[in-house]
Formats: structure tokens, C-alpha cells, sequence
């Protein structure tokens, strides 16, 4: 049952079998219930005899009909071989007590007939004895009658069991059906819902693993794990791609990053130069000097540290941080850019903002992207806005704004797409905003 088809197999095999089973007891019951009608047909011409042989008692005892004596005799000796015929199912009915009293009662009755038959021949006008044959001849017919109601109260009982049957299956297949259902359900179609929520997550660009712990192997539970196979590729390669965006990203301002650090480079070399020269140099002024050497060398630590910061490959750090110190930061990063694409920069606070708890590199990537396609989208100069601020519902809002040209309505709903992207090939991968 490690397959669907496996398990679409044997649920028809058991749909199969119950019908199977319902089928024989149904022919069971009916095979056993015509046996049972046979011998019902069989008490009724036993106990027809025997009324046969009541009414020609009538013949014998009232109007001494010799005649009738040889019809009492053949019918005595038809309910006989009746009786031994049908001897076992007779027991079965009435038992064994019954059937010795019958025998016992038949002797009796056959015994009182001769001694009447022999007053009867003798034909010297001798009394009959008709209250003792009446007497002999009611229990035959009081045996056969409840017999036969015996016989019939078991067929009754078979048919209400007949009646149970179809019920009894219709219970039972209807919880083999919910059973099944609720197996499929939970080894099939719960897991199927969540693979296809997983797939149109996917399809937007969430790539998120599905959750799902199956003990017996399948084909959905294969399927499943190799879909989270898949997605653990993916994020491994997307975290590759990314990681290339962002030094393609470095590289767009590399130029301005190489003009901060040959500021201070260059300051540090005059300073030093100067100290060199001017050994009578007043301690003040050299002590001037010394503080300007430590603030350019403070200067040249903080730009390559921020560059180094935002090409960290690490894992995303959560930390309280300031988000208008990360704001600025980032807007220190792109600040020759903005310099040479002639692009006015300014960011507004409004108000006190409480500290966050973000991964600072993340927050930083998220702020460079929107920055360099806001100057990229600017190819004339321009101005590029920062405004910070809280929401009635006290989260932190940042608005960034740029006077270029805008981004076309018919590509508004897929700009958080992966791997979607206006530019040139070779000039963007689309991965900026997603």
C-alpha cells in the first residue's frame, strides 16, 4: 500500500469482498430458507394425514365404516414414514422429548384403534370407544400444528435476519467508505492541498518548505520531499544570486567609494608630510595636527567598514537598532554617486523613533536597492527623499521618493517578482526588490 494506486487497489478488493460476503449470506439465507419452506410443506401433509385419519376415525367410531378402517390404517402408515423420514428435522424443531411422546402417543392411538376395529368386526353390537380414540388422536394433531408454528416462527426469525443483512452492510461499508476517505484525506489530499499552496507560493516567489512527517513512504510523501529538496536549492542558489547582486550592486559606486577613501588617504598623507617638515612645530599645533590624523583615519575605518558590513555573507543577525543611524549610514555609502549623477539627497525625521529589532545588513540591502533604482531612475538628476516617521498604530514607516520617471502601470504588480527587471541584460537581475 505504498502507492496511490496500491491503495485505490485495495479499497476496491475490500469493496469487493464485502460485496462478495453479502452475496454468499444472502444465497445462504435464501438456499436455507426454500429448505426451510420444503419442510413447512412437509409438517403441513404430515399433519394433513393426520387430520385425514381424525376424519375417517369419525367414519369408524359413528357409522362402523369398515371401509374406513383401511383408509386409517394407509394414512397411519404414511404419517410413519413421514416420520421417519423427516425424522432429524423433526427433532431439530421439537426435540427429542416430542418426538419420543409422538411415537408414544402414535402406539397408543394405533392400540385403541385395533381394540375398537376388533369390536367393530365382531359386529356383536359391542360399545365403541370413541372418547379414548378422540383422546389419543388430539396429540397427534396438537404436535403437527405446533410444528409447524415452530417451523414458521423460524422462518420468521430468518427473514428479519435477511432484513438485518443489507442494513448491517450499508452501516458497515459506510464506515469502511468514511474510513477510507478520512486515510486518502490525510495520507493523499491534505498533503496534495499543501504541496499545490506551496507550488503558487512558489510561483510568486515565496519558496518555503513543506512541513509534513510521513512514517510509510510514498509517492506523495517522495514527491514531497523532493519538492523541499528543491526549495532548499533554490534558497542556497538565490542566497548565491544575491550575494552577487549585492557586489554588483558595490559595483555601481565603487568610484564614489574609491573617492571617500582617497579624501582621507590624501589628508593623512599632508598631515604626516607636515609633521615631517615642521620639527619646531608649536605642541599645540601639533597636537592639532595628531587629532585631524585620527579623525581621517576614523574616516577611512568607518567607509570600508560599512563596505564590508554590506557584503557580509552571514546569516541575518536580529539586533535592536537604530533605523535613522542605518538610513544614514546607507546614504553615506552612495554619496559620491549621488554627487556625480547631480541628484539632491534629503531625509526628513518625524518625531522620536523607537528602536527596532532587525538584521541589520538585511535593512541595509533593502535600503541600498531602493536608493540605486531610485538614482538609476533619475538619468538627469533629480532628488531623492527619505522621510522617517511613526503610524498611528506606533510602527516605523520609511517613505523613499525620487523624481524620476516612474515605473510603468503594466509592470507595477510584478516589480516583487524574482528575476524581474526592466534593464538592459547584463545591467540587472531582478532581484533587487524581491
Amino acid at each position: 500500500m505504498k502507492t496511490i494506486r496500491g491503495k485505490i487497489t485495495v479499497f476496491y478488493i475490500v469493496c469487493l469482498g464485502f460485496i462478495g460476503i453479502i452475496t454468499i449470506l444472502y444465497y445462504t439465507n435464501i438456499h436455507t430458507l426454500e429448505t426451510k419452506l420444503q419442510i413447512v410443506q412437509r409438517f403441513d401433509d404430515l399433519l394433513e394425514d393426520i387430520l385425514e385419519i381424525r376424519r375417517y376415525e369419525k367414519n369408524v367410531t359413528y357409522y362402523r365404516d369398515t371401509e374406513s378402517l383401511n383408509e386409517i390404517v394407509f394414512y397411519i402408515f404414511k404419517v410413519e414414514d413421514t416420520c421417519r423420514a423427516f425424522a432429524r428435522e423433526i427433532h431439530r424443531v421439537a426435540g427429542i422429548e416430542k418426538c419420543r411422546a409422538l411415537r408414544s402417543d402414535l402406539q397408543e392411538y394405533k392400540r385403541t384403534l385395533q381394540e375398537n376395529m376388533a369390536v367393530i368386526k365382531a359386529g356383536s353390537g359391542g360399545v365403541v370407544a370413541v372418547e379414548a380414540l378422540r383422546e389419543r388422536g388430539k396429540p397427534l394433531v396438537d404436535f403437527a400444528q405446533e410444528l409447524i408454528a415452530k417451523k414458521r416462527h423460524r422462518i420468521q426469525r430468518t427473514l428479519a435476519r435477511m432484513r438485518i443483512i443489507p442494513l448491517a452492510f450499508l452501516g458497515s461499508f459506510f464506515v469502511l467508505v468514511v474510513v477510507t476517505f478520512y486515510l486518502l484525506t490525510k495520507d493523499i489530499l491534505q498533503p496534495i492541498s499543501r504541496l499545490r499552496s506551496a507550488t503558487l507560493s512558489a510561483s510568486r516567489g515565496v519558496f518555503l518548505p513543506i512541513p509534513y512527517a510521513e512514517k510509510r513512504k510514498g509517492e506523495v510523501s517522495d514527491l514531497i520531499a523532493m519538492f523541499n529538496k528543491m526549495v532548499k536549492e533554490i534558497e542556497t542558489r538565490q542566497e548565491q544570486i544575491i550575494q552577487s547582486r549585492k557586489m554588483a550592486s558595490i559595483g555601481t559606486f565603487t568610484s564614489g567609494i574609491a573617492h571617500e577613501l582617497n579624501n582621507p588617504i590624501n589628508n593623512i598623507s599632508l598631515i604626516v608630510e607636515s609633521l615631517l617638515d615642521e620639527e619646531e612645530m608649536p605642541a599645540a599645533e601639533r597636537t592639532r595636527l595628531y587629532r585631524d590624523l585620527m579623525d581621517q583615519a576614523d574616516r577611512t575605518s568607518e567607509i570600508v567598514r560599512n563596505l564590508l558590513e554590506f557584503s557580509r555573507t552571514d546569516h541575518p543577525e536580529m539586533e535592536k537598532i537604530a533605523v535613522e543611524e542605518v538610513v544614514q549610514r546607507t546614504a553615506r555609502l552612495i554619496r559620491n554617486e549621488l554627487r556625480l549623477r547631480r541628484i539632491r539627497y534629503s531625509a526628513e525625521i518625524r518625531g522620536p523613533l523607537p528602536p527596532l529589532r532587525l538584521d541589520r545588513n538585511g535593512f541595509q540591502q533593502v535600503l541600498l536597492n531602493l536608493f540605486l533604482n531610485g538614482i538609476q531612475a533619475m538619468e538627469g538628476g533629480g532628488e531623492l527623499r527619505v522621510t522617517l516617521g511613526t503610524t498611528e498604530r506606533g510602527e516605523v514607516r520609511v517613505d523613499i521618493e525620487d523624481t524620476g520617471k516612474g515605473i510603468p502601470a503594466e509592470h507595477l504588480d510584478r516589480i516583487f517578482d524574482p528575476f524581474f527587471t526592466t534593464k538592459k541584460e547584463g545591467e540587472g537581475t531582478g532581484l533587487g526588490l524581491s
